[in-house]
């Protein structure tokens, strides 16, 4: 499991600019490898999106549910 602590670093590393500086000294392989990296993590946050998303549209509509007479 991530933590709070390396997401940090690597968006960090990624506001330094390290990140670019890295990818311009990798061989093409590596380069490939650390774009892959960053296609997988939208993938990532876009799954995060789509399951809280779900979880609070549940809880949110169970509320309203709720309130109504």
């Amino acid at each position: 499991m991530l933590t709070l602590k390396k997401l940090q670093e690597f968006k960090e590393y990624l506001e330094s600019g390290a990140f670019v500086e890295d990818l311009e000294m990798r061989p093409p392989d590596g380069q490939a490898e650390m774009l892959d990296m960053l296609d997988l993590l939208f993938e990532i946050c876009e799954k995060a999106d789509e399951v809280i998303s779900k979880h609070f549209y549940r809880k949110w509509g169970e509320e309203v549910l709720k309130k109504e007479p």
